[in-house]
């Protein structure tokens, strides 16, 4: 086992560091660390509409983070980042008991895991096998990896704790899991499972009704209205899975085929729980389609874009890859482990397809876990995959840093010309001032009915639209204290507060 510790770890830094990687304030950390932020100081970002509209009451994610930070005093990002690595860490060790759960010896069990943790992006709902940023959601998904690998091994009460902390970290990702193996092993009445799930529902009821910060409530019992599912349409597309592109639907229903004939082909040789698991989880994950469909593009139940029931469909690719990369490993032809490992090495980047051949070829040996360094290597560097843009630059860091320095806590910015850009959320988190409206702040239009009619009144009236330089009046009108503009737009007619390279600041009249 010393060796499969050593090995997981090695993986897991790897895919930390180098493939698929890990990013922070560069996608919904955006959102979650203004919010966070605020629950550890009330004081700041007061004028903002995203840190002052949290949406933390049922996941506990707020309550360790921030108590972590006091306890130990450091900043959220490397509190996050060792939260982030350790969970990639479980899911790592998670799948590697469904190796040896079903049948897979050490070296083949090291192989899936690393298999699994080069990630992949599930089109259509905007979700990832492996998180790049440190959210809730990422740290849920490999607790639901370790809670199946436990099952597999028949550890029922372990499972259900597994189950039970992740639901108190994101409840809307665990329900495929939950109804899949807790029904399997309350059918087997293994009612052990039951303390996991019972205590965490508990918990996290409680943590709820205590739950401050909130300036709207959600609703539940309603329907969406028009003009907020229009623009939900717009900016959120994704939860309407009537939008989708055919061809999406269309490399779903190739990945719920290849996870559906790779049961059939290991079925026989797998335990009764994996066995059971295996074929249900990718039909539940395809089912949430139709579920979504109906509830949402039907019936608009407005409580759908929260909970989003269609991110289940990761799990038929989830499958695909574990299905898939099991069957490689126990069968003893060079062509059908080929077959087999085709789709989990065409999903982290397509060119590099090819890499199921050598890995094939290499399955028959003890060694065959080694080829995943190669892999996780080979996409960034010889293949070229880039799985995230690098959004931080030194001249945003130091206009950041200067407003946090020189401006009064409750300031608001407004950055005019910023259009599509996410750098103004990545100014909200560092310099812990109020931005007046950006663009990924739009994504929580899912969330609230009054936060998304004010952030769409703010969107369209600006950055919404091209961008013509107005009176310094203007700006102050809005209720901003301060513009910030890329350099290429800087201002004839005022002079800077502060400006480097990249940004130049005005103070609004």
């Amino acid at each position: 086992m010393k060796l499969a510790f050593a090995g997981l770890a090695a993986f897991a830094l790897l895919g930390f560091f180098v493939f698929p990687g890990h990013t922070y304030l560069q996608s919904d950390t955006q959102i979650y660390l203004p919010m966070l932020e605020r629950a550890v100081d009330p004081a700041v970002l007061t004028n903002d509409i995203i840190a002052t509209h949290p949406h933390l009451r049922y996941t506990v994610f707020d309550e360790v983070a921030v108590g972590l930070k006091r306890i130990i005093g450091a900043d959220f990002e490397p509190i996050l980042g060792v939260l982030q690595f350790a969970a990639r860490l479980i899911g790592l060790y998670g799948v590697f008991l469904i190796g040896t759960a079903a049948g897979l010896e050490l070296s083949g069990a090291l192989f899936l895991s690393g298999l699994f943790g080069l990630g992949t992006v599930i089109i259509g709902p905007a979700v990832l096998t492996v998180e790049y940023e440190p959210i809730p959601r990422g740290m849920a998904l490999p607790l639901l990896l370790l809670a199946i690998g436990w099952s597999g091994h028949c550890r029922w009460r372990a499972a259900g704790i597994a189950l039970g902390v992740a639901f108190l970290i994101h409840p809307p990702t665990v329900w495929p899991v939950w109804l899949v193996v807790g029904g399997y092993a309350l059918w087997k009445r293994h009612f052990e499972i039951a303390w996991g799930l019972g205590g965490a529902v508990v918990v996290l009821f409680v943590a709820a009704k205590f739950q401050i910060g909130e300036s709207e409530a959600q609703a539940f019992w309603s329907t969406v209205p028009p003009d907020l599912e229009t623009l939900q349409r717009m900016r959120a597309s994704y939860v309407w899975v009537g939008m989708w592109q055919a061809d999406w639907w269309i490399q779903h229903a190739l990945l719920l085929t290849i996870a559906l004939g790779a049961w059939w082909r290991i079925q026989a040789t797998l335990n009764p729980a994996l066995r059971v698991i295996f074929l249900v989880l990718p039909l539940v994950g395809a089912a949430s389609l139709a579920v979504s469909f109906l509830l949402l593009d039907v019936a608009k139940w407005i409580v759908i874009p929260q909970v989003q029931p269609a991110r289940a469909l990761l799990w038929v690719t989830a499958a695909a890859i574990l299905n898939g990369g099991i069957a490689a490993v126990r069968s003893s032809h060079l062509a059908e482990r080929f077959a087999w490992l085709l789709a989990p090495f065409w999903l982290p980047g397509k060119a590099l397809w090819w890499l199921a051949a050598p890995a094939a070829a290499g399955l028959r040996t003890r060694w065959a876990w080694a080829f995943i360094p190669v892999a996780v290597c080979a996409y960034p560097y010889l293949g070229g995959v880039r799985n995230y843009p690098n959004l931080h630059s030194p001249e945003l860091a130091e206009v950041s840093a200067w407003a946090r320095q020189n401006t009064r806590v409750e300031s608001v910015f407004h950055f005019p010309d910023a259009g599509l850009a996410l750098y103004p959320g990545i100014f909200r988190a560092r310099s812990l001032r109020s931005v007046w409206v950006d663009r990924k702040g739009g994504g929580q239009v899912n969330f609230a009915y009054g936060l998304a009619q004010e952030w769409w009144r703010r969107y369209d009236a600006t950055i919404g639209r091209a961008y013509q330089s107005q009176p310094l009046p203007a700006y102050r009108s809005l209720g901003a204290d301060y513009i910030i503009l890329q350099r290429s737009h800087a201002r004839p007619d005022a002079q800077p507060l502060f400006a480097n390279r990249g940004y130049a600041v005005y103070a609004l009249p």
